[in-house]
C-alpha cells in the first residue's frame, strides 16, 4: 500500500445523529425504524493529511446498544474495517473505544493496529490543561480509567499538584473530566470560578454550569495548512463537534500512526504508557497539529 491510509470509526451518540447518518448514506429505511443492520455500515467522509489519506465510517448503533451487545459492535466494527480497505490502521471514536476489550478483539480479528484514541485525547487534555492552570493544583475526575490516571501523570510530571479523584473538588479552581460515562457531577459541586476541562462523553456535569464556570473542551486541536477533507467532511466536522477548523484529538490518532508508519498502536486495552502519550503528542506537534482553548459554556 503506498500511500498511508487510515480508518476511524465512529457511531451516534443520539437518535438524530443516526438518522442524519442515514441521509448521508442513503439509508432511507432507517429513517422510518431506526432498526439498522450490518449493511448500514457506511463511510460518512474522507479526510487527509500530507501524504496520509483517511476514512470516516459509521457504525450505525447507540451507546446503549454497543454496550448491551458487545459481540454484534465486535462484528459490526470489523465489517467497518473491511469497507475502509486497504488500510494500515484503524483508530476508535466514542464507546467504541471501549467495548469488545478496547480495541484488542478488533485488532485480533482484522490482524492491523487498532488504536483507541486514548493517548492523544490524554495529551490534548493535559497540555490544555497545564495551560489553563498556570501552576495551580488541579482535580482530575475519571481516575479508574486509562485517560484521567494518564492526564494525572503527566500533570504531575510536568510539576503541577494533582488530585485524583477527590471527594470534594469545591477547592479546585482547575478540574479536568475524564469519566468514561458522563453525568458524574453536580454543578454546584464546582468551585464558583472554576475552569473544567471536559473530555467526557456524555459531558462530566450533570446539568448546566453555574454562572461564573467555565467549560472547555478537551481534546479540541486546531486544524494546520494542509488539512483535507470532501464536502461531506466540512459537514462531519460541524455535526460531530469538530467546527469548521478544528478536529478533535482522538481522530488524529491512527492518521499520525499511519503517517509515522507505527507497527504498534499508541493506545490499547486498559493501560494506558505516559510514554505513548508524549511520543503521540510530539510526533501531532511536528506534523503542526496544536491544542487550541475552545470553550463550550
Amino acid at each position: 500500500m503506498s500511500t498511508p491510509r487510515f480508518t476511524f470509526l465512529v457511531h451516534p451518540l443520539v437518535p438524530a445523529a443516526r438518522r442524519l447518518a442515514a441521509l448521508r448514506t442513503g439509508r432511507v429505511r432507517m429513517l422510518a425504524t431506526e432498526r439498522p443492520t450490518i449493511d448500514d455500515v457506511a463511510v460518512l467522509c474522507r479526510v487527509g493529511f500530507g501524504e496520509v489519506e483517511g476514512l470516516v465510517v459509521g457504525v450505525p448503533l447507540l451507546p446503549d446498544e454497543l454496550l448491551a451487545d458487545q459481540a454484534r459492535a465486535l462484528e459490526w466494527m470489523e465489517r467497518a474495517v473491511q469497507i475502509a480497505a486497504p488500510v494500515g490502521h484503524v483508530g476508535l471514536g466514542s464507546v467504541l473505544a471501549v467495548v469488545a476489550g478496547r480495541g484488542t478483539a478488533l485488532a485480533e480479528a482484522c490482524g492491523l493496529p487498532v488504536t483507541t484514541g486514548n493517548a492523544a485525547t490524554a495529551w490534548a487534555a493535559a497540555s490544555i490543561t497545564r495551560r489553563v492552570a498556570n501552576g495551580r493544583a488541579v482535580a482530575v475526575l475519571g481516575g479508574r480509567g486509562a485517560v484521567g490516571r494518564a492526564v494525572a501523570d503527566v500533570l504531575a510530571a510536568d510539576g503541577l499538584a494533582v488530585a485524583l479523584d477527590p471527594d470534594d473538588v469545591s477547592g479546585y479552581e482547575v478540574v479536568v473530566g475524564a469519566h468514561t460515562t458522563g453525568g458524574v457531577l453536580a454543578p454546584a459541586a464546582l468551585h464558583p470560578r472554576a475552569t473544567l476541562i471536559d473530555v467526557a462523553l456524555p459531558p462530566t456535569l450533570s446539568g448546566p454550569p453555574p454562572p461564573g464556570v467555565t467549560v472547555l473542551a478537551g481534546e479540541s486541536i486546531a486544524l494546520p495548512s494542509g488539512w483535507r477533507r470532501d464536502g461531506w467532511g466540512h459537514l462531519f466536522h460541524l455535526v460531530a463537534g469538530y467546527g469548521w477548523t478544528g478536529v478533535y484529538a482522538c481522530l488524529l490518532e491512527p492518521l499520525v500512526a499511519a503517517r509515522l508508519g507505527r507497527a504498534t498502536p499508541f493506545a490499547q486495552g486498559r493501560r494506558l504508557d505516559v510514554a505513548a502519550v508524549r511520543a503521540f503528542g510530539d510526533a501531532a506537534e511536528s506534523a503542526g497539529f496544536l491544542p487550541r482553548i475552545r470553550r463550550l459554556h
